[in-house]
């Protein structure tokens, strides 16, 4: 398959759900349609990328130097996509039935949607700059979820689960600075892209840089001691518990750890 294809998986639940709020479905199943229409298409059309990879690179936007928003299907992607897009047309149903006796459904789904996107966009990350550009928007069309309520509970819960994602993208952030100033590339390559001659001096600094990316990165995977913010959140509705806290976003903080060993570590 073309790789723009790794676009279209990323853009059609986010701009899906982007527009649920505003589009003239009066009648709440014909908004379920819509929704699972997209999620199951989307779905589909991740499962055609894994059958028929595509093998090239998708480069969306060079921003400076090695700094580029650039997509990439390999291995480790597919098995994060692959858990995304068996699921969540699952849970989509689910969330229909238990959302029923809830209010602002539409606002629920549309960030609901949205996140299955920012998911796809974390799985195809080519590069440390995407992977951490994407982790970030994942907060970010999460955070509306755990505070669906916007209760007392809901509130606290949504300020806790903030400053614990900002904290953990501080930390992030100083790996990617360590890779960007280091690295031969920011690219995700098995094996690493650090030169041990370039760095036989900094070890013990890069080493430090590691620890501290896998501690910022480890945060949204509930890592202990940072795990404090996953029981918390879990005064969200359900469909957010059973989902995104235990697939997307425990997982993407599973699979940018995973990232950064393998594919950013030292030769």
């Amino acid at each position: 398959m073309n790789v723009s294809w790794l676009l279209v998986v990323i853009l059609l639940p986010f701009v899906g759900g982007a527009l649920l709020p505003v589009l003239p479905l009066y009648t709440r199943g014909k908004k379920q349609v819509y929704i699972e229409g997209i999620t199951i298409a989307t779905s589909l059309v991740v499962l055609c990328l894994m059958i028929d990879s595509p093998t090239d690179r998708f480069r969306v936007l060079d921003l400076a130097g090695a700094l580029e928003i650039t997509f990439y299907m390999d291995g480790l992607s597919k098995v994060f996509a692959g858990i995304l897009a068996g699921l969540w047309p699952f849970a989509m149903l689910y969330a229909f039935e238990y959302m029923k006796e809830e209010r602002s459904e539409s606002r629920f789904f549309a960030f609901y949607l949205m996140t299955y996107g920012v998911a796809n966009g974390i799985a195809f990350a080519e590069n440390f700059m995407t992977l951490y550009m994407f982790y970030e928007m994942l907060t970010l069309v999460t955070l509306p979820l755990v505070m669906h309520a916007m209760d007392k509970a809901s509130i606290s819960a949504g300020r806790q689960y903030v400053f614990y994602s900002i904290g953990g993208a501080s930390f992030a952030f100083i790996g990617f600075i360590f890779i960007l100033g280091y690295g031969q590339d920011i690219s995700f390559v098995f094996g690493g892209v650090l030169s041990s001659e370039m760095t036989k001096s900094t070890l013990l600094l890069l080493q430090a840089g590691y620890v501290v990316s896998v501690v910022g990165f480890g945060v949204k995977a509930a890592m202990f001691p940072f795990h404090g913010w996953l029981p918390v959140a879990s005064v969200a509705p359900t469909p957010v518990t059973a989902l995104l806290h235990a697939v997307a976003v425990v997982n993407a903080g599973a699979f940018a750890v995973i990232r950064i060993t393998y594919y950013n570590a030292l030769c």
